[in-house]
């Protein structure tokens, strides 16, 4: 773990107690997440086997890399150089560092809040559609992943400073903003996998499900729908995504969510049967 990843972290320890609080109602306590820990036991394990996936997703793509093509050129041909005069006019130090934050602590905290915030307030329904939903989102995208390379619009500059990026003058910010945060990307991305962008795709999906399923909640609504737009603009003007990886997002949102609600209650029926075994076969560890 690098310093970003403890400050990460860090915040999203702090920010979640509070945010259930803002848009839950209700106050964290350690009894309270010792039960739901306990009732959600499989919810909180697909958000941590999606992360820990996502990760193992890095090293299987440096071994099928020979097998994917690269789209690149074609984006680049059909967007042209529309989305530098976002980071052209708005580039400041300032806009640089919020929107560094807004990308940095967006997608986690997001991805993992919500579920913690359903799970804790006994929203079993919102809470399992989440989960499916998060795994048919990652399963969704990998085959694109490995085998549909689309580098980010100020590739190579973060490794070479001095070399052209693929939209020309487009400046890596975020990559380049401190070498700790360099450091982090170096290790935790491959920047070939820009279609789709996950950044927008989770948040969409997560806020077309709680618009189906979930009664009130308008505050947490409307707080992901000014992060979509947020994010939108940080990813265009930190030179992370094409317009067309924003495009992607909201189609496989679209298309997440379809399959979620088709299939999310057969797959938790077969949870639950799983469950009652392994509490019948080891009646200590799941009772």
């Amino acid at each position: 773990m690098n310093l970003v990843d403890i400050l990460l972290f860090a915040a999203l320890m702090i920010a979640c107690p509070i945010g259930v609080y803002i848009f839950g109602g209700v106050r964290v306590t350690w009894e309270g997440i010792r039960d739901r820990v306990d009732r959600y036991r499989y919810h909180m394990l697909i958000v941590i086997t999606v992360g820990a996936m996502k990760s193992a997703l890095l090293y299987i793509e440096a071994r099928t890399e020979r097998y994917a093509v690269d789209f690149t050129p074609m984006f680049h041909e059909f967007e042209g150089n529309r989305i530098f005069w976002v980071q052209h006019t708005l580039e400041s130090q300032a806009m640089t560092v919020f929107m560094a934050i807004i990308y940095l602590g967006s997608f986690l905290f997001i991805m993992v809040f919500s579920m913690a915030l359903f799970c804790y307030l006994g929203r079993t329904k919102a809470a399992s559609k989440l989960g499916f939903l998060y795994l048919a989102l990652f399963f969704l995208t990998v085959p694109i992943y490995l085998f549909m390379m689309v580098y980010v619009p100020s590739y190579p500059k973060m490794f070479h400073p001095g070399a052209a990026s693929v939209i020309p003058g487009m400046e890596p910010l975020l990559y380049n903003i401190h070498p700790a945060v360099n450091e982090f990307f170096m290790e935790y991305d491959s920047f070939n996998n820009c279609f789709p962008s996950l950044h927008i795709g989770f948040p969409v999906a997560i806020l077309l499900s709680l618009m189906i399923n979930v009664r009130g909640f308008r505050g947490y609504k409307w707080f992901l729908f000014a992060m979509i737009v947020l994010i939108s603009l940080a990813i265009i003007y930190l030179g992370i995504h094409w317009l067309t990886d924003i495009l992607g997002g909201f189609l496989f949102a679209v298309l997440g969510v379809m399959i979620t609600e088709r299939y999310a209650r057969g797959f938790w029926k077969r949870v639950r049967r799983f469950d009652r075994r392994m509490k019948k076969i080891f009646p200590r560890l799941f009772g």
